[in-house]
């Protein structure tokens, strides 16, 4: 058999170089914006940082920091002292994106911009609070007219404040801690272990407020556990075995709190004063319970993750929260009940009681 000779046009190679050449470019190119000082900012230090300075309108003064690891806040602080005027701060990120700024006003004024290290997890409660990534590269801008001092600390924190990384509550186990700042949320979870009523007690040296949330995000009772007053103290009680509710801790900065969990021997009747009726086949659920009790119903379409729809004056939606007027009510589906729904009714009463059912239908 006679072989076959491939020959490469020269004018095929030509394309071929310049792709090359480009990339090659394209990746010493990156490699050196990457490592532009824009402004020539003065590089700091988190938790040494202590500079003075002068800056004058129409000139802007930059530094650039390194976010530290662990859980805590980064806080920049401001000392301006000018006559007249405004003097602000504000935070960039790498690309120079503002991720927060704040002014001081005339005379000798602070100015503070709080941010709070990224958490690995999802689904935080402090959105209001912008977030620094560790390791990542941060610019300080600094403008106005006045004579300034920054400084730029690190504060560490005792609890983590969202979903993923909330402290487990043990009980019979007492856990102490701080609310080092207005902006500090601390968040605790717990999972009642059987079908006994637990009371989840929360004292405080400072007013407290608690958000109680279930597994699934949902927001069940604002201020359910709340401190009324100072040196004050607050109790909730769960039921349902394998229910699982985090608190939300938050309010004024030093203050000092404890929470724990035990068992409730008042409250052997909590499973009681409700009833719920679901079955397998029926576009209906029932519940029984006390006049003024705060229902709350969500259906799972087995093991899917989207909920069905319930009925309720005239509208469709995936969960309801609704004050029950009388003793019994039958709430109705969008479509009958099949087997592997998953049926979670939650009642409350008098604020600091409340039951729970969770049924997968069979």
């Amino acid at each position: 058999m006679k072989k076959t000779k491939f020959k490469v046009s020269s004018y095929l190679l030509i394309p071929i170089f310049l792709a090359a050449l480009l990339l090659i470019f394209s990746r010493d190119a990156y490699a050196a914006t990457a490592n532009i000082n824009p402004y020539n900012a003065v590089q700091v230090e988190v938790n040494s940082t202590n500079e003075d300075g002068t800056v004058k309108i129409g000139q802007d003064l930059w530094y650039t920091f390194t976010a530290p690891q662990g859980n805590s806040w980064v806080i920049a602080r401001l000392t301006g002292t000018q006559e007249t005027g405004t003097m602000q701060i504000a935070i960039f990120d790498e690309q120079l994106n503002m991720v927060k700024e704040n002014y001081t006003q005339a005379g000798n004024h602070i100015a503070e911009i709080v941010c709070r290290m990224n958490y690995e997890g999802i689904g935080s409660t402090e959105e209001f609070i912008p977030r620094l990534v560790a390791d990542k590269k941060y610019y300080i801008k600094i403008s106005g007219t006045g004579s300034f001092n920054l400084n730029l600390d690190q504060f560490m924190d005792d609890y983590a404040g969202d979903y993923d990384s909330a402290t487990v509550l043990n009980v019979g186990t007492t856990i102490s801690g701080t609310l080092e700042r207005e902006e500090d949320i601390d968040s605790f979870c717990f999972e009642v272990p059987n079908n006994n009523s637990y009371k989840v007690t929360v004292t405080a040296t400072r007013k407290m407020d608690v958000k109680i949330a279930d597994d699934n995000e949902y927001v069940l009772n604002s201020n359910a556990l709340r401190v009324i007053r100072d040196n004050g103290s607050a109790e909730y009680t769960i039921s349902g075995s394998g229910v699982k509710r985090y608190f939300f801790l938050s309010g004024k900065g030093n203050t000092h709190y404890r929470i724990s969990v035990e068992i409730d021997e008042d409250a052997a009747e909590l499973g009681l004063w409700t009833r719920v009726t679901a079955n397998v086949g029926e576009n209906t659920i029932r519940v029984d319970t006390k006049k003024g009790a705060r229902i709350s119903i969500i259906v799972k379409k087995g093991s899917k993750k989207k909920s069905l729809k319930i009925k309720y004056k005239g509208k469709k939606k995936k969960k309801i929260t609704v004050t029950q007027k009388s003793a019994s009510k039958t709430y109705k589906l969008t479509r009958k009940l099949k087997p592997g729904d998953v049926v979670i009714v939650t009642a409350t009463k008098k604020r600091y009681k409340e039951f729970n059912y969770k049924k997968k239908m069979k």
